[in-house]
């Protein structure tokens, strides 16, 4: 007998790995429910639509990224290893479930105005990273959404070429000339 919940932990991986193969408009509730081995009736029995799905799954791993971030930078010290840290854990969320963070990275523009205000997302602790670095004078003042976009940029942007072949092997093989790189550019802006 199928154990509760295991019907909707398919339709999440199901969902997750088709908004991340071809978007969110690419994908319907039917193929959602073939792809999860459901009926779409039961599929509705978890979820209103397919928009309520999406906002679930990203909300759900966008702040829980936002929770892993801010556990970093409260569990070490200074710039270099907070950013070294944070860029390690991009990386292996990247290749420990590159549909996830795909989605992450396609879906963010249309669903992270939906956020609740005050949400703690991963701009914000890494906002704070570089903050902390100013106020610890690691680096001379500089505009934290700055820092925390070239931070970001690092990242992201080498997922993207990743994800377009461009790129090859694990990220976190990379990790350690990406957490250079970013902290470099961190530092560049001061």
């Amino acid at each position: 007998m199928p154990r509760p919940g295991a019907a909707k932990t398919r339709v999440e991986r199901a969902a997750l790995e088709l908004f991340a193969a071809n978007g969110f408009d690419g994908v319907s509730i039917a193929d959602i429910a073939a792809a999860a081995g459901v009926s779409q009736g039961a599929l509705y029995r978890h979820y209103a639509g397919k928009e309520e799905l999406a906002w679930t799954l990203f909300s759900t791993a966008y702040l829980r990224t936002g929770a892993d971030l801010d556990a970093i930078r409260a569990s070490r010290s200074g710039l270099d290893a907070r950013v070294t840290a944070m860029v390690e854990h991009f990386c292996a969320l990247y290749d420990d479930d590159p549909a996830l963070f795909r989605f992450m990275l396609i879906a963010q523009h249309g669903l992270l105005p939906r956020l609740q205000q005050g949400s703690r997302t991963p701009v914000d602790a890494i906002a704070d990273v570089v903050n902390d670095a100013v106020a610890e004078k690691q680096v001379a003042p500089i505009d934290p959404a700055a820092g925390a976009a070239v931070i970001m940029g690092v990242i992201l942007q080498t997922a993207t070429f990743h994800i377009y072949g461009r790129l090859t092997g694990s990220l976190s093989a990379r990790a350690p000339a990406l957490a250079r790189g970013a902290i470099a550019a961190v530092k560049a802006l001061a």
